[in-house]
């Protein structure tokens, strides 16, 4: 090859090497560009479409534990999500989204606001709850266990309602939660026959440790002995149960009846004198307020 062959030749790769270089900087600088608020709102319909709770944190909206626990037990998810409307002016924008959930087209408008990590949903991107069960304080809402009356923030979808715990009340319930609603659901609750049995023994754990060796009457045990017309001081009193009342349920309280109690009082008594009586009553009776934690069931005995 002459040495004109040659010069050429070298130019001519030089020239493919610079075209090639400016290819791959155009590339990159377009695969790099920033996405848009439209961009933005497409990745949150994906990710929910794909039942995706950590890709939603990309795209903005503030996705507690509970929310993400919820989510992962719901039973309808939203499909065929599409952008509208994109109204951007300056660093906020707000843009237009429709989709389906429970084969019913749903449209929303998400909030967007430009930030040092590109384009993010505000608190418009979820909707929020308050379950109000006419019996406890905790419901099951998904996967997550939730306090009752309590609006809590929830990616959009259907969400199954549960009274809880559920192995001592029942409720049952279903409700689609959208964008940058508020949503009020009532629970209508029933005790299961459980819950009678763990009341009963909660109420004789109480009762067992109201009746324990002592020389005071204690309170909300409903125990009331009439020593004081025969007892200047009392030194000891023991009991001994017979038959611990039986509980009934009823609502958020309970009633319990039927009980038959012996106390031994020793002591002094009104004449100065040494004295042991033993007292019965065969209507040993309590009454209450019932609550109801996330796992199990509580009394408060009046």
């Amino acid at each position: 090859m002459s040495r004109r062959g040659a010069w050429l030749l070298g130019v001519g790769i030089v020239a493919v090497l610079l075209l090639a270089v400016g290819i791959g900087i155009g590339l990159w600088r377009s695969s790099s560009s920033p996405a848009t608020a439209e961009d933005t709102a497409t990745a949150y319909l994906r990710a929910l479409e794909s039942r995706d709770a950590n890709g939603l944190d990309s795209t903005g909206p503030d996705i507690s534990d509970e929310a993400r626990a919820a989510f992962s037990g719901a039973t309808g998810y939203i499909t065929d999500g599409a952008v509208g409307d994109v109204d951007q002016r300056g660093d906020t924008a707000t843009v237009d989204v429709s989709f389906q959930l429970d084969g019913e087209t749903r449209s929303a408008t998400l909030t967007l606001t430009l930030t040092d990590g590109g384009w993010r949903i505000d608190s418009s991107g979820l909707g929020t709850l308050t379950v109000v069960p006419d019996t406890g304080a905790f419901v099951s809402v998904g996967d997550a266990v939730v306090a009752a009356d309590d609006g809590i923030p929830l990616l959009p979808a259907r969400y199954p309602l549960l009274a809880a715990p559920d192995d001592l009340v029942d409720g049952t319930a279903s409700v689609a939660v959208l964008p940058g609603e508020y949503v009020d659901a009532d629970l209508d609750v029933e005790l299961r026959d459980a819950a009678t049995g763990a009341a009963q023994a909660a109420l004789d754990e109480h009762l067992e440790t109201c009746t324990a060796k002592g020389g005071e009457q204690p309170d909300g045990c409903g125990i009331r002995i009439p020593w004081g017309t025969e007892f200047r001081e009392v030194s000891d009193v023991s009991y001994r149960i017979e038959t611990l009342p039986s509980l009934v349920l009823s609502g958020t309280g309970f009633t319990a009846g039927g009980g038959v109690l012996v106390a031994t009082i020793t002591g002094t008594g009104q004449d100065g004198a040494a004295r042991t009586t033993t007292y019965r009553t065969e209507s040993w009776m309590v009454r209450g307020d019932v609550r109801f934690s996330e796992t199990a069931i509580a009394l408060t005995v009046w």
